[in-house]
This record gives structure tokens, sequence and C-alpha cells, in this order.
């Protein structure tokens, strides 16, 4: 599923591995391009044009500048530090939009790892969509075809983070609390970055 895929990718350590990559280019291509650059941009270089036969003196002794540009070396330095800059920005960016997204919606960052980056995520919020109606564990059992104790263990940690409630006195139905109506409709949100 897209959604999963998106904030699994925004919260796993090897995303931060590459912001920090892309920041260390940023910063080594920035060095190797400042160092590349020549030094002295404004030099002129002022050569004396030969006499022509029949010019008058004055006329011949006319000055061509040329200012000195730098080399295409440090023009490509330059493009890839600024690449890998908007990349940097671009992930960080991208990150704090998931996380904004999160904590508007009034979740803590336990709910946000027990739906996204924990064992069973996945399972979780697939128990969450279909417990739109009202449903017991062995229905949710079967509806996902797994073992019921497995289904028995999601519905607790579920209940227990208040994501959904008993339906009845003795506990066989469950149905999504407003609280679990929120966190879909926000992983849905999510999804459509």
């Amino acid at each position: 599923m897209k959604l999963e895929r998106a904030v699994t990718a925004v919260t796993n350590r090897w995303y931060d591995y590459v912001a920090v990559t892309l920041a260390v280019t940023g910063v080594t291509l920035t060095i190797l391009w400042y160092i590349s650059w020549p030094q002295d941009t404004s030099e002129v270089v002022i050569t004396r044009e030969p006499l022509r036969e029949g010019e008058p003196e004055i006329a011949g002794a006319r000055t061509r500048g040329e200012i000195l540009s730098p080399s295409g070396a440090s023009n490509a330095l330059l493009l890839a530090a600024v690449g890998a800059w908007i990349g940097f920005i671009g992930t960080v960016a991208f990150k704090g939009y998931v996380r904004r997204m999160w904590t508007r919606s009034y979740f803590d960052y336990d709910v946000f790892r027990l739906l996204v980056r924990m064992r069973g995520a996945k399972t979780r919020v697939e128990i969450l969509r279909r417990l739109e109606e009202p449903m017991n564990r062995n229905q949710l059992a079967e509806e996902l075809k797994m073992d019921w104790k497995s289904v028995d263990r999601h519905v607790e940690i579920l209940s227990r983070y208040g994501l959904i409630e008993r339906v009845d006195d003795q506990g066989w139905n469950y149905r999504l609390t407003e609280n679990g109506r929120r966190v879909l409709e926000l992983l849905e949100e999510l999804a459509k970055i």
C-alpha cells in the first residue's frame, strides 16, 4: 500500500542515512567547488596588438580585455552541490511534514509506532479498517485469514490505546472509536502524499 511505503520510508533509519549522506555530499562538493574556483575572477589580461601597415601609432595601441571565467569542472561541482543540498532539504522537509501531520492530529509517537513502525502494524491498520461495522474476534480472523489468537493480541493492543472499544458488556464485539476514525483519516491523508 502506498501509505505504508511512504510513512515507513520516512521513519526508517535508512531514510535518515540518505539525508545525512546528502548533507555530507553537499558540504564536500561545496568545499571542493570553493577550492577549485579561481582566486581572482576580476583579473583582466591586457595585450597589445601589433601595428598594421599604414596605421598611425595611436590607433595601433589598442588594448583588449578578457575576464577569466571559471573552469567547467567548478561549474559541474556547483551543480552537483546544489543538487545534493536540494535533495537534503527535500528529505528533511518531507519527514517534517509527515511528523507535523501526525502531531497536529493530537496522536503521540506511541500510536505512530503502533500503526506504522512496529511489527504487525499493517495488520492493526487492516483491523481498524474492518471495524467500521462492529465485529467479533472470530469474524475478524476469518476476514483477515489469520489465526484468532493473533487477532486477539492485536485487538487487545488497539483497545489498550483507545482506538477500538467493546460494543456490548460481554466484550464479544468491537467497533472503532472516534480516535480510531481520526487515525484512519490521518493515514488516508498521508497516503495522498
